[in-house]
């Protein structure tokens, strides 16, 4: 079965338009506590403790499929038929070949859907840090997310992502000490979200369901779930939050510590190396939601560079990355399937952005 790509402007702005969101602005501008200093974004400032206590709520972001399931703009672009989801049948002699690994289970759960194989994986290997972070992504009470999130924790010690998902889950009740120590944890530490051990398994498990190569890659990787973009999002808009009481109480100087912890979380994201497109949109839109709320003419980076600076800067990468995506919809629907193939294992090496130039080099025009 060769999967038809139906490409259209509506559909890549529907992909690029993921990370656009109202931003919160605060009543007044943060000035940086001396009138000459510039922003930094060091990791070694911090805000003092206790935290004021938010009274303002950040909106929820949509966790629905069509906002925050796919992965990229391929997923968005594959218009032929629904992705097929694979019988737990087809998925027995795939489990039985790797022994019924984690990674096996986790596969199969996610390309059938059915929670028996979560419920396994859950019972076989509780310690495994791909297990903790599917079963936080599908807890089903807050008391089960966070005995999930502590899990984790204690599973990925050197995973800064743990921590970054507890602090969005302290924030929302409340906690907001607890959330800032588990930023200040994070800040030191590389994130891991095991995206692509995730491909990989479940481009086998659809090999061996019958699909082909150019089959399983694309469905494995068109349907990789990244749920964690929404949490750093909201992470972002309450750190704005936690500036705004900060300023409130009189305290610029963590007003503005926490403004940079937002602002070091979006540009770990911004990496365009990353797995997929949508990584460093979040990155930079998480960037330029911090950065809307400080006085725009403030000094920023660079000598002579200001606030409004950066944001003019990330607005034109956004733009850059928008007309790479484009280039996609126009070469991928005419790409054999070896090459398609080829598309995904550079995806997986070098990037998302990476593998659209390599593909826009040999199919485009010249």
């Amino acid at each position: 079965m060769r999967w038809k790509l139906v490409v259209t402007v509506a559909a890549a702005t529907i992909a690029l338009g993921l990370v656009i969101y109202k931003r919160p602005r605060l009543t007044d501008p943060i000035p940086p506590p001396q009138q000459t200093r510039s922003l930094s974004t060091r990791h070694g400032v911090a805000p003092l403790l206790p935290a004021p206590r938010l009274s303002v709520s950040s909106p929820p972001i949509d966790p629905s499929p069509e906002g925050l399931s796919h992965t990229n703009l391929i997923a968005r672009l594959l218009k032929s038929e629904e992705v097929p989801r694979l019988s737990a049948e087809q998925v027995q002699s795939y489990l039985e070949k790797n022994h019924r690994s984690v990674g096996s289970l986790l596969a199969a759960f996610h390309a059938t859907d059915d929670r028996t194989f979560l419920r396994e994986a859950m019972e076989k290997y509780p310690a495994d840090p791909r297990l903790d972070y599917v079963a936080w992504s599908r807890s089903q009470s807050p008391e089960e997310r966070r005995q999930w999130l502590d899990t984790f924790k204690q599973s990925a010690p050197d995973n800064a992502l743990a921590h970054y998902l507890s602090a969005r889950d302290y924030f929302k009740s409340g906690q907001n000490d607890q959330a800032v120590q588990e930023l200040l944890a994070a800040a030191t530490k590389p994130i891991q979200d095991y995206s692509l051990d995730f491909v990989q398994n479940g481009e086998e498990a659809y090999r061996a369901a019958g699909y082909s190569d150019a089959e399983a890659k694309m469905i494995a990787t068109s349907t990789l779930l990244l749920p964690q973009f929404a949490e750093f999002k909201q992470v972002g808009l309450n750190l704005v939050d936690l500036a705004n009481a900060y300023r409130q109480s009189g305290d610029g100087a963590s007003a503005l510590a926490a403004l940079q912890m937002g602002i070091s979380l979006g540009q770990r994201l911004d990496e365009p190396g990353s797995l997929t497109i949508i990584q460093s949109l979040v990155g930079i839109a998480l960037q330029r939601l911090v950065l809307n709320a400080m006085d725009p003419n403030i000094p920023y980076g660079d000598p002579g560079q200001t606030v409004q600076n950066q944001i003019d800067a990330l607005a034109q990468r956004r733009e850059a990355i928008r007309a790479l995506a484009q280039q996609a919809g126009t070469v991928l629907p005419t790409m054999s399937d070896q090459d398609l193939i080829s598309y995904f294992d550079r995806m997986k090496l070098f990037g998302e952005q990476a593998a659209i130039r390599w593909a826009a080099s040999k199919y485009g025009p010249q």
